[in-house]
């Protein structure tokens, strides 16, 4: 296996949006990297997010891992606007074709590129490098520097702080019964929002219910861990994503199916917003800019605004085994 993520340094920055990621003999397995296009000097692009998992390590190009991301996020400051939270329910798949160096998931999170690179993320996994299962999990993640120096999946270091009375716990699978193509949709709804009073990080799950304003409370990042997310996020995102090593098929993604295929067939994003800086829902015209590095294997949906339920939302994923090349 590789040295960890610690020694091997900064990775190297990518230049666009609709890149795919290939790392090559870095043990990715207790990182989601998030990366930062302006390092290179792009500074009037918006931020280029890339995310990985896993790698055998070694060196070649055998050896590499190649990732692929799909989803929306906002385009940073709107009207002024600086994000105190993110919110979505995210539709829960068994996943059953990720092979052993291979992830598959989805997340919302809260971002700030300050001088380096700040964020959260919350959301649903398989990876079974770090579980040694492949059960859906539930899953957070944190870091406060560029080259992932800090932060961790789960409770894999201080700094998530679990709540008294919370109903899941970062890294607890998912059991039965999940979604169904052109059946019942299940979902987990859950939130990440500034806390007013305290500055920290809060996350809520509000699908079972609960004694906080119909939520409950699952835990919280301390502000103390960040420089600039301390005060607010410059961007929210919701992604679905997937990872494999070169000599791995990719996994699917969401549904397995293609997000062309919509409703009740291709997972999704369901009442998705923002919080402003006074703590309220964003209202106004969201606009968010979307990517898609490979459309011909994993896609996403036009970003629906409509008045049920699902209010904003979106569909995202495609099958398993996306060639390397384009």
């Amino acid at each position: 296996m590789a040295s960890s993520w610690r020694k091997l340094g900064f990775v190297a920055m990518l230049l666009c949006l609709s890149c795919s990621m290939l790392i090559r003999g870095q043990d990715l397995s207790k990182h989601l990297v998030i990366e930062n296009g302006s390092k290179l000097g792009f500074t009037g692009g918006p931020l280029a997010i890339k995310l990985a998992e896993n790698s055998s390590g070694g060196g070649s190009t055998e050896d590499s891992h190649i990732v692929y991301n799909s989803g929306y996020r906002s385009k940073g400051r709107h009207g002024g606007t600086l994000w105190h939270g993110v919110r979505a329910e995210i539709t829960v798949w068994n996943i059953l074709d990720v092979q052993p160096l291979s992830s598959s998931g989805a997340y919302i999170a809260v971002i700030n590129k300050g001088a380096g690179l700040e964020f959260i993320a919350a959301g649903i996994h398989v990876n079974p490098s770090l579980y040694n299962d492949n059960k859906v999990h539930f899953f957070t993640y944190w870091t406060s520097t560029s080259d992932y120096s800090t932060g961790c999946y789960n409770k894999d270091c201080p700094g998530f702080v679990p709540a008294d009375g919370s109903n899941l716990y970062p890294g607890e699978p998912f059991h039965p019964p999940f979604s169904t193509y052109e059946g019942e949709q299940r979902g987990i709804t859950i939130r990440i929002k500034k806390d007013e009073h305290t500055g920290d990080w809060s996350l809520y799950r509000e699908d079972l219910g609960g004694p906080t304003n119909g939520m409950t409370l699952l835990g919280w990042w301390p502000a103390t861990l960040f420089k600039y997310l301390s005060e607010h996020a410059e961007i929210i995102q919701w992604t679905g994503f997937v990872s494999h090593n070169y000599n791995e098929t990719s996994p699917s993604m969401g549904s397995g199916h293609y997000s062309r295929e919509l409703d009740s067939r291709a997972a999704s994003f369901n009442d998705c917003f923002g919080f402003d800086e006074n703590g309220y829902v964003y209202e106004e015209s969201y606009d968010p800019d979307t990517y898609v590095p490979r459309p011909d294997c994993y896609g996403v949906s036009e970003w629906y605004v409509t008045k049920h339920a699902a209010r904003r939302h979106f569909f995202y994923g495609g099958p398993a085994g996306c060639s390397k090349k384009k």
